[in-house]
């Protein structure tokens, strides 16, 4: 052990270089597939040939090492006994397989590894494995408790991952995400004095629209109930509906430009066409005031939401509350003009295109706040634990 420490530490002063002081470094801390992957790939970048055969030799040093190191803790884990243990060997049978499929496809006449055959003894413990996963699970399922559901599901998704539908352990699998998860009832209720309207309490009722659901939590509402008990209960009660007055407002402007609008000839004092150098008539441009007057109108409409979110227990009461408020707006700018359209800037020009649009009713302004609500009622339940 001494002299293989020595040797792989005399190769990462020789080549002093990054590539290898990593790989000294996942070894000594015990990560040897990393080590090895990292050696593999020095092998196929490396051109200099002294240099692939060293590292060659380093890879064939950590392997020996890495085969060792996983018997030992095979041996060790059998001689306990311990039924908990046998997922642990699968695992480290497992990592002897991989290995040696990794390294088949590097190995060459300077490269020699001692494979062995370790398929036999993996199938034994993955159904080891697997049967006393399964038992241990039926055992917390048959508690009927939410919590040993969710710790049966754990070990079954061992077995899952190691030993693909065995037994019955996709069928429990299912029945401990159904008994395991906590089922929430989410409810609208009207405490204002407002009418709420069907379409803007379906559209918040909409459950798969806040991609809430996830492994221990299933919500519900009045239109997708769950047949059962439920676990909690979140209420979003509407306070008040505040509905602004339509407002326009006028702000007039009156604009004036120099524009170049042609040209003229330029007259002497005695009112003669002046010449240049060449004998052509001098011509100027001819420079007139342009004006324009502007009444640009701002129309402007609000609804305000203001609720409550109320989180309730199985028994109804309250664990705890947190407000919640939603403002939409109507707005729109337009503008009309009386003179010369060339006295405007751009941006009065293209107010001039538009037009008045008509005030949207009380029921569209609330309804255009549901994305906001909905929005701010997914952030308050995915903070509350």
């Amino acid at each position: 052990m001494i002299k293989h420490f020595f040797s792989l530490l005399i190769l990462t002063i020789f080549f002093g270089c990054s590539p290898i002081k990593k790989i000294n470094s996942n070894v000594i801390s015990g990560e040897f597939d990393k080590a090895i992957n990292k050696t593999i790939s020095e092998i196929k970048k490396t051109k200099n040939k002294k240099k692939k055969i060293q590292y060659e030799s380093i890879l064939l040093d950590i392997y020996n090492r890495s085969v060792r190191s996983s018997k030992d803790v095979i041996g060790r884990l059998k001689k306990d006994g311990n039924p908990e243990y046998f997922d642990d060997i699968y695992f480290e049978y497992n990592k002897l397989i991989n290995r040696e499929n990794k390294l088949k496809n590097i190995s060459n006449e300077r490269l020699k590894f001692n494979f062995e055959n370790y398929d036999s003894e993996l199938v034994n413990y993955r159904y080891k494995a697997s049967e006393y996963l399964l038992n241990i699970s039926k055992s917390l399922i048959s508690n009927n408790n939410k919590y040993d559901y969710r710790n049966a599901y754990e070990y079954l998704m061992v077995i899952e991952s190691i030993n693909p539908n065995y037994l019955e352990t996709r069928s429990l699998i299912n029945l401990c995400l159904m008994n395991g998860s906590d089922k929430i009832l989410l409810s609208l209720l009207n405490d204002s004095k407002s009418i709420i309207h069907e379409e803007f309490e379906n559209d918040l009722l909409n459950i798969n629209s806040y991609d809430l659901n996830s492994k221990w939590k299933s919500f519900y509402t009045k239109n997708n109930p769950y047949k059962g008990n439920y676990d909690y209960f979140i209420d979003l009660s509407f306070k008040s509906f505040l509905i602004s007055p339509e407002r326009i407002v006028e702000k007039e402007v009156k604009r004036e430009k120099n524009i170049i609008d042609g040209w003229t000839y330029q007259l002497d004092s005695d009112g003669n066409v002046m010449k240049d150098s060449l004998g052509n008539d001098i011509k100027i441009d001819k420079i007139v005031t342009i004006s324009a007057k502007t009444i640009e109108f701002f129309q402007s409409k609000s609804a305000t939401v203001l609720a409550e979110v109320r989180y309730l227990d199985s028994q109804k009461n309250i664990i705890d509350k947190f407000p919640l408020d939603s403002e939409f707006w109507f707005r729109n700018i337009y503008l009309e003009f009386w003179g010369d359209i060339r006295a405007l800037n751009k941006g009065e020009v293209k107010l001039s295109k538009k037009s008045f649009i008509p005030f949207p009713s009380d029921e569209i302004l609330i309804y255009n706040n549901s994305e906001n609500i909905k929005r701010k009622l997914k952030s308050i339940i995915k903070s509350f634990r």
